[in-house]
């Protein structure tokens, strides 16, 4: 249990509804305040699976809603902030999960749980340890789940349906299957979005950067396989090597293997500066991010704390502190374990970021500046994450609820609203850094594109540009008025409501 805590904090993704249908439930015998072992629930299920993998025994929608209630009481966080509601109320096992979370609030107003989320197992662990799924190979950023709606594209995988299409960074959605994505059908749009099974073609009509006129293409669901490293390279400005790296997810154990290339790449090329490119990384495994964080500080890291991770009272025996790790842990399967981790032994790091920046991206930041590694933070603020789940399976739906804090060294976790970059850092949620905004008119990695760009410019003057923070009020950024959450692999429907 404590290992698998450390191997995976998931990223920030929106809820999902499940399928609906007319069951009548039978009484649950429940007791307002009273709570069963989950385990007396457990595997009970209405569609029961008999394989070589479960053993599923035949069961109720209040025999899985009664193990979600027992199971979220005895893990969650805040479980005394949960509410106690009858598990033959609700006929959706994943409607009634999405009512089992606090509705408490952080002191700028938000929900302080926005990560609460389902997905279908075999998706889940699919994507997890192969970092496979289905779709066209875009990832897109939604301004909101309500018209009026915006989306745009910010990058697509190479070799994807979607970028053999020519669907880049900066293009616009437009429509889907005749419906504008602007104010449509939200049942077409989600189909559209979320094919449900390979080969499924789909009508989009697509606005290209810097276009005037739109374009209609046909894109078929396809098997995508996510390379989480999205660009990675050398930059020498004044005889200085710069390493860029773009990581875009944690969220896959074949991430292990491409940050040991990676930074075994930027080694050999003695950098002397990094820019690490999180601006859409949404966290996933803790364990690579603490990976990634002795591969950059190298020396600095040896014997010191990365995290400790902290869990509620019942579980307060599973609180433990994790060490920057040496080698590598060979999470996925094709990848060998024990090998030493390179290290790039710097003196500091630049991150990029934005508020799609999440999770085990924060305890990278939050990890490094609690050894008083210096970090500097070009972008925006950051999700606001110090959370972490272990995801536990029932009845083929994977439950992902808050379960643990994540501090550093020095104890610091209350990140809640974000890291924010300041002119300086008070060794807490302000962070040394250039507050910029996003810039679709480039790609990633040309030195060109404004975040970049503000990186490589502190790094030869030691300060921000003078224009950073007036980016906001140009109306010529397009982006800014999509200033929204990317929509993931996971979960796959939901994203669009009337």
């Amino acid at each position: 249990m404590r290992l698998l805590a450390f191997m995976l904090i998931l990223s920030l993704v929106a809820g999902c509804n499940g399928d609906s249908e007319d069951t009548i439930l039978p009484k649950s015998n429940w007791v307002a305040g009273e709570y069963l072992p989950s385990r007396n629930f457990a595997n009970q299920c209405v569609n029961r699976r008999f394989n070589a993998d479960y053993q599923d025994l035949f069961g109720t929608y209040a025999d899985e809603n009664n193990w979600i209630r027992s199971w979220s009481h005895e893990t969650y966080l805040w479980y005394n902030e949960l509410p106690d509601i009858d598990p033959s109320s609700i006929q959706d096992p994943k409607d009634y999960f999405n009512q089992m979370k606090t509705t408490a609030k952080t002191s700028n107003g938000r929900h302080k749980d926005r990560f609460h989320y389902t997905q279908n197992t075999e998706d889940y662990n699919q994507y997890a340890q192969t970092g496979v799924s289905a779709g066209y190979g875009f990832t897109y950023i939604l301004s909101q789940s309500i018209p009026p709606r915006r989306a745009i594209i910010i990058y697509s995988q190479i070799g994807s349906p979607a970028a053999k299409k020519g669907i880049r960074r900066g293009a616009e959605i437009i429509s889907i299957d005749g419906e504008n994505l602007i104010d449509g059908d939200p049942t077409v749009l989600n189909a559209g979005l979320s094919p449900s099974k390979l080969g499924e073609t789909h009508t989009f009509v697509i606005k290209d950067l810097n276009s005037d006129t739109n374009r209609s293409v046909i894109l078929q669901s396809s098997i995508i396989t996510e390379n989480p490293i999205h660009t990675h390279g050398i930059i020498e400005k004044n005889n200085t090597k710069i390493g860029y790296l773009a990581l875009n997810t944690f969220a896959t154990a074949t991430a292990e293997k491409h940050l040991v290339d990676a930074i075994t790449n930027l080694k050999q090329n003695q950098i002397d500066e990094l820019v690490l490119d999180l601006r859409y990384n949404g966290g996933g495994y803790l364990a690579i991010s603490a990976q990634l964080s002795t591969m950059i500080a190298g020396i600095e890291a040896s014997n010191q704390t990365f995290t400790e991770l902290i869990y509620n009272d019942k579980k307060s025996a599973e609180n433990r502190a994790y060490a920057f790790p040496t080698q590598t842990f060979g999470i996925a399967e094709s990848y060998s374990s024990g090998i030493p981790l390179p290290t790039l032994d710097l003196s500091r790091v630049y991150i990029i970021s934005s508020n799609n920046t999440a999770s085990a991206s924060e305890s990278l930041i939050n990890g490094l500046r609690g050894i008083d590694f210096e970090v500097i933070l070009i972008g925006g603020s950051t999700t606001g994450k110090p959370y972490g789940s272990l995801p536990e399976e029932n009845c083929g739906t994977t439950y992902s609820t808050i379960q643990f804090k994540g501090v550093n060294t020095k104890g610091f976790g209350d990140y809640a609203d974000g890291f924010i970059p300041s002119l300086q850092d008070n060794g807490t949620d302000q962070v040394q850094g250039c507050v910029v905004y996003e810039d679709i008119k480039h790609y990633l990695g040309d030195t060109n594109e404004k975040m970049l760009a503000t990186a490589i410019y502190h790094i030869e003057n030691g300060n921000c540009p003078t224009n950073t923070v007036q980016a906001r009020a140009k109306s010529s950024q397009p982006f800014n008025h999509v200033h929204g959450e990317i929509i993931r692999r996971y979960p796959t429907t939901g994203f669009i409501l009337q």
